[in-house]
């Protein structure tokens, strides 16, 4: 039996969460590196409905699990197919989400990080050293 929740506000199933994934970093001619990352994962309520003053129109609220800021890392490849004078390792910055919240559904950039696979390591891993929160 669960408690009887006050209001009428419709249930919320926002479980919206920073998650551990591993991102495999490419870029040409260099060796594939899987770092551990993090995604936004879970849901968020979303929900249309008949409008309270208006009510031949409709309300719609769409929320999505996004981040909320962003946080850098600084990642060297081997690049064994460097040309002549390149170096063989090039420096990559890669971005994860600093932290994750439901807010409203926008378009998202082609840019933006998609988990390779979701990773079982923990936030405080040796890995993880790469990933500082901004100051």
């Amino acid at each position: 039996m669960h408690p009887q929740r006050q209001g009428t506000t419709p249930s919320r199933v926002d479980e919206c969460a920073v998650t551990p994934v591993i991102h495999v970093l490419q870029y040409p001619g260099c060796v594939p590196k899987p770092i551990p990352s993090f995604a936004c994962t879970g849901k968020c309520s979303s929900y249309i409905q008949v409008s309270g003053s208006k009510i031949w129109q409709m309300e719609r609220s769409c929320m999505c699990c996004q981040e909320s800021g962003e946080r850098e890392a600084t990642v060297s490849l081997f690049c064994p197919k460097a040309k002549p004078g390149e170096k063989k390792f090039r420096k990559v910055v890669t971005k994860a989400p600093l932290e994750c919240m439901c807010r409203p559904c926008t378009s998202i950039e082609e840019s933006s990080i998609v988990p390779q696979e979701i990773a079982g390591f923990a936030d405080e891993g040796p890995l993880n050293n790469h990933f500082r929160r901004p100051q």
